[in-house]
């Protein structure tokens, strides 16, 4: 279902009972996210809105994304299917199909791609006298927090050389009324556009967009290749045509429908000390020096909403979310890498440090193959370790990955060390900042032809027609479920 902002979609949960109003008095520092915390770690995973924020006049909530069925609800699909439309769009037509047809297929898909940029607001927007972030419920969220920190922000930049837009979600520790961190990574699309600038050493516009509807926030958040324009992604999914409005301050432009705007600007010759954050890792990221934005002009809503989010161990929801990608770009892994059966990106693992995948092996060096393409493919270069596994593998099920990856590995042969390699700047573990190794471990059974002179034994399986004996006589007697 494609929601037109944020009030719609929380009118959608209202009805559906998944939006809890909060109206006791709530404190922003701390008390608001850990209420937000406990109720996804109880799997209740609720949305629940703020009426009553100490310090503020304007409500909060949080849990926008926190179940699967809400993530299939914003993208009007089962994110797999997503996938498979988009490919389908990507490949060429066969030769039984008419060139003709499928270019007709394709406009119909792509209508939507290319936003429609506006000069002017609804109604029911206001600018401010002045810029004061103090009046937003702005949240602390664990106790070694550096300060409150904006979670869900959309950060539009552009790039200075091709004009191509960019929207990421990069956290913003709020430093006064006016200026904020801008936590970045040097391999994001923000931080790139930002190093164009650097090196013209010119002042860089931003807008920074908080609260749209979810398939935008969603947007921000997909690993997308460098150039797409995240408002033509969105499109895409929904088929429907963005509407997008220019900056008054800045030269960018941002989603019609937010909630809250702030326009301004990063000089690149300024950097201040951000964090520590508590982060998805479960740990603290530590103090790093990072650009400091400053807002010239806030835009908002007159009845406008301040969305949050927590991040921390396991069972938040950037885990709905990182799973929903998984699932939406698995047909994308599979157009270039045919081989490739699943991929389970491990929650456990906070995502790329450990990820599976099962392949249908079929030469020598295959499983090696497919570690080497992953990690050259996007942001699967932050992948820490890969285990590839075979086809007869559910990498879904930890029983069955643990089985294959100490019954089918010779450690010495089998695991790969790569040093001095890309690594999530989240990798606390690395010796350098952004500079660390990999591991692969190729836990595939081992064929003649890749130097395995024993036999391998046969896997124990009972007879299709035992199995199917035996259900039949247990359904008889009351023994199976």
């Amino acid at each position: 279902m494609l929601f037109d902002d944020l009030h719609e979609y929380l009118d959608f949960l209202a009805k559906k009972n998944d939006l809890m109003m909060v109206n006791d008095p709530v404190d922003p520092d701390l008390e608001l996210t850990y209420m937000l915390s406990e109720e996804e770690r109880t799997g209740r995973g609720r949305t629940l809105q703020f009426n009553n924020v100490k310090g503020s006049e304007v409500p909060a909530v949080g849990n926008l994304f926190s179940t699967y069925d809400k993530m299939k609800t914003i993208l009007g699909d089962d994110p797999y299917q997503i996938g498979r439309r988009i490919v389908e769009i990507a490949q060429p037509p066969g030769d039984s199909e008419s060139f003709i047809g499928k270019g007709i297929e394709m406009m119909r898909e792509l209508g939507g791609l290319r936003p429609k940029i506006t000069n002017s607001l609804p109604s029911n927007y206001d600018e401010l006298d002045r810029v004061d972030l103090f009046r937003y419920p702005i949240c602390r969220t664990w106790p070694q927090d550096a300060g409150r920190f904006i979670t869900l922000p959309l950060v539009i930049t552009k790039d200075p050389e091709t004009g191509v837009r960019n929207m990421g979600m990069y956290r913003m520790q709020v430093y006064d009324a006016e200026t904020t961190g801008m936590h970045w990574h040097i391999h994001k699309g923000g931080s790139e556009n930002f190093q164009k600038e650097a090196e013209k050493h010119e002042i860089m516009d931003v807008a920074v967009v908080i609260g749209s509807d979810p398939l935008t926030v969603f947007s921000a958040v997909a690993p997308l290749p460098n150039g797409i324009d995240e408002f033509m992604f969105r499109g895409l999914v929904s088929k429907k045509r963005f509407d997008l409005v220019k900056g008054k301050t800045v030269n960018v432009e941002y989603p019609r429908n937010f909630e809250i705007v702030l326009e301004g600007y990063i000089d690149p010759a300024e950097t201040r000390i951000e964090g520590p954050f508590g982060d998805h890792t479960g740990y603290y990221s530590l103090e790093e020096q990072f650009p400091v934005f400053h807002i010239k002009k806030i835009i908002e809503r007159r009845d406008r909403i301040y969305p949050t989010t927590i991040v921390g161990k396991l069972w938040h929801e950037d885990v709905i979310m990182g799973k929903t990608i998984e699932r939406m770009f698995l047909p994308l892994i599979q157009m270039v890498m045919p081989e490739v059966v699943d991929i389970n990106t491990m929650e456990e693992a906070v995502f790329h440090n450990m990820v599976i995948v099962s392949i249908k092996k079929r030469y020598p060096g295959h499983a090696k193959k497919v570690m080497f393409g992953l990690w050259g493919m996007g942001q699967m270069m932050f992948s820490k370790i890969i285990v590839v596994v075979d086809d007869d593998i559910n990498v879904h099920n930890r029983k069955e990955v643990i089985w294959a990856m100490t019954t089918r590995i010779d450690p010495d042969r089998d695991v790969i060390i790569i040093p001095g390699t890309v690594t999530d700047s989240l990798d606390h573990a690395s010796p350098i900042f952004n500079y660390g190794s990999k591991m692969g471990i190729d836990a595939t059974k081992k064929r003649a032809d890749e130097g395995y002179q024993r036999r391998w034994p046969d896997v124990l399986e009972m007879p299709k027609e035992i199995e199917n004996k035996v259900r039949e006589i247990m359904r008889k007697n009351g023994l199976s479920q």
